[in-house]
């Protein structure tokens, strides 16, 4: 037996955490399409066969970033203070990388007692950059308005607790969706283990009006990098911001494959 098959052979219960932290960069990577999935069970009817090969769509793991947690703040002063201590949890982000498609992101959610895979993806539309890049481009809808709007520096901005999602692209068709605070509705401080950096991971999920289809990516999640210094001070310019939406996944219907 390899190696890389022995790593994999070592943990084969899908529930553990420990299953996911085995990919590695270069392993592959393979999603059935839950929709996809769901047809075919219903095209085979009652004779309980699959019409033809279940829908898979193969990656390859790509660059892998951790986020280890320091837990949750009510005030965006102070908790660098924390940094360095036992972490509660993490995020840890997997590329998964396939020629002419757009990149995702398996992310296993380690956090307050709970574990969960999800995947996300950065949708067209949603800017990415500097808080000092967005607001100079309008792109305001995340924060809530500064009690000076003539005297402000975008460090300072607090996160809406409803922020106004530009509308999104789903199914072929745009869709404005609403999002509230996900569980406590307080964002997650951390730091980034490659670079040390101090993060924010703010958590949104979409709020279904009655009538409505269900949106395929019900979450909206935002990575907020380098949002204070090592000295403690902020940089005027804010941390980098990066928003993906995203949904959880059933690790049934998630594979990987050590590379040889």
């Amino acid at each position: 037996m390899s190696r890389n098959a022995q790593r994999k052979a070592a943990v084969n219960d899908k529930n553990d955490p420990a299953y996911w932290k085995l990919i590695k960069g270069g392993d592959f990577v393979g999603i059935r399409d839950a929709e996809a999935f769901a047809q075919e069970l219903a095209d085979a009817g009652a004779h309980g066969n699959a019409a033809g090969p279940i829908s898979v769509s193969d990656y390859t793991a790509g660059e892998i970033r951790i986020f280890a947690l320091q837990g949750r703040e009510s005030s965006r002063t102070g908790p660098r203070a924390s940094l360095g201590a036992a972490s509660p949890g993490e995020y840890r982000f997997i590329e998964l990388l396939k020629e002419g498609a757009l990149s995702f992101y398996l992310t296993l959610v380690e956090a307050e007692g709970r574990s969960e895979l999800r995947l996300y993806f950065i949708p067209e539309g949603l800017a990415c950059g500097t808080r000092d890049e967005l607001i100079d481009r309008g792109e305001t809808w995340l924060f809530l308005p500064p009690p000076k709007p003539d005297d402000f520096k975008s460090s300072e901005l607090e996160y809406a607790p409803y922020p106004d999602v530009p509308e999104i692209q789903e199914g072929g068709e745009s869709r404005k969706l609403l999002f509230a605070p996900s569980l406590s509705g307080k964002s997650l401080y951390g730091e980034a283990q490659d670079t040390l950096a101090a993060v924010i991971i703010t958590e949104y999920a979409a709020q279904i009006q009655e009538g409505d289809a269900a949106p395929d990516n019900p979450l909206l999640l935002v990575l907020e990098e380098g949002w204070i210094l090592s000295d403690g001070s902020q940089p005027e310019e804010g941390g980098y911001l990066t928003p993906m939406l995203g949904r959880v996944l059933d690790g049934a219907n998630v594979d990987y494959y050590p590379s040889s």
